[in-house]
C-alpha cells in the first residue's frame, strides 16, 4: 500500500514537473526581445526602459503579478513629446528579476529611492498606480526632495491595508517555496484565463476596451523568469506588502494628486480617505474608467497630467 502511495506520489510530481517545463518552454517562445535596460540592483535586475527628453518623468505600475511597464503603453507615446519617461518593472514582476525573497513594502521603498538616486539622478515626476502608491508615498515622506510631484490612480483604501499577515502567513510562504507543487499551483492561478478575467473585471470598465496583446501582456508578465513570481505572489497573498500610510503627512513632502476611475468600487470611500489625510491634495475622477483609467481614457490621464504641471 505504502509503494503504491509513494509511485503515485512520484508520477504526479513527474506529470507536474513536465507540464512546469512544457508552461516554461512556451513563455520564452512568446517573450520578444524589447528595447529595454537594466539596472543592477542589490536585490536583482531591474528592467526599465526610456524614451523621450526634457524632465524626467517614472511611470510606475501596479504591484501585481499581472503588471508590468506595459499598464503604460497608451501614455509614453504621447509624454515622451515633452518628456524624459522612466517606466519600470518592479522587482518581481514582468522582465525583471524574481528573487526567492520576502517582498515588504519597504522593499519597494528601497527600490524606488535607488533608481531615481543612482538611474534618473534628479526629482522626477512620479505617476503611480494601485498599490504600489504606498511605497511611493513612504520614499517620499522619507525623502522630501526625493521627487518633484506625484500622481497616484486608484490607490488602496486606508481600510484595506489594515489586513495584516496573520498566523497563517508562513504557511503560504513556505509552500510557495516548495519547488514542483507550488509552481504548478501558481501557473494555475495565472493561466490565461485568470489574466482575462481579473483585467475585464476588476480593471476595465468597458471590457470591449480590453485587447488581446492586453491579455497576452499580463499572462506572459506573471510567468517570465520560470514561474519564480509565485514569491511576490504569496507575499501580497499572505498581506506582508500592507503598510501604514496615515503617518506620511507630517512633514513636507512632493506636490501630490489623486486621479480616479469613477467606476471602481471604493473610489469614493478612498477620495475621503486621502482628502483627510493630505491637505491641498487635488483629485481627479475620471468617468466610465475603473482601475486602469490610463488604459480606457489615456488622454484624459494625460490631460491631468500636463494641466497640473504647468
Amino acid at each position: 500500500m505504502a509503494n503504491k502511495k509513494l509511485k503515485l506520489t512520484i508520477s504526479t510530481l513527474a506529470v507536474l514537473f513536465g507540464v512546469n517545463n512544457y508552461i516554461d518552454s512556451t513563455i520564452e517562445a512568446n517573450t520578444t526581445k524589447t528595447n529595454g535596460r537594466y539596472f543592477n540592483w542589490e536585490h536583482g535586475r531591474i528592467f526599465y526602459k526610456v524614451s523621450g527628453e526634457g524632465k524626467p518623468i517614472l511611470l510606475i505600475h501596479d504591484l501585481n503579478i499581472f503588471s508590468s511597464e506595459n499598464e503604460w503603453i497608451k501614455l509614453t507615446a504621447n509624454l515622451s513629446d515633452k518628456y524624459k519617461v522612466y517606466t519600470i518593472d518592479l522587482l518581481g514582476c514582468g522582465r525583471s528579476e524574481k528573487p526567492s525573497l520576502t517582498y515588504t513594502n519597504y522593499l519597494y521603498v528601497q527600490l524606488v529611492s535607488d533608481f531615481i538616486k543612482k538611474v534618473i539622478k534628479e526629482p522626477p515626476i512620479v505617476v503611480v498606480s494601485g498599490m504600489s502608491s504606498t511605497f511611493v508615498l513612504k520614499a517620499d515622506a522619507m525623502d522630501e526632495n526625493l521627487m518633484d510631484s506625484i500622481f497616484m490612480i486608484n490607490p488602496p483604501s486606508l481600510r484595506s491595508l489594515r489586513k495584516n499577515p496573520d498566523k497563517y502567513a508562513k504557511l503560504v510562504l513556505q509552500f510557495f517555496n516548495l519547488p514542483i507543487v507550488s509552481k504548478a499551483c501558481y501557473y494555475l492561478a495565472t493561466r490565461k484565463a485568470n489574466a482575462e478575467y481579473y483585467l475585464s473585471e476588476k480593471c476595465f470598465f468597458n471590457p470591449f476596451q480590453l485587447t488581446d496583446a492586453t491579455v497576452k501582456a499580463a499572462y506572459l508578465a506573471a510567468h517570465q523568469d520560470k514561474g519564480n513570481g509565485k514569491h511576490l505572489y504569496a507575499c501580497l497573498k499572505a498581506h506582508y506588502l500592507n503598510v501604514n500610510i496615515t503617518n506620511t503627512n507630517n512633514r513636507p513632502s512632493a506636490r501630490k494628486v489623486l486621479i480616479l476611475g469613477e467606476e471602481e468600487p471604493e473610489a469614493k470611500e478612498i477620495t475621503m480617505e486621502y482628502q483627510n489625510l493630505y491637505k491641498n491634495l487635488d483629485i481627479k475622477t475620471i468617468k466610465a474608467t475603473k482601475k486602469l483609467p490610463h488604459m480606457e481614457a489615456p488622454e484624459k490621464v494625460i490631460n491631468i497630467i500636463n494641466s497640473k504641471l504647468i
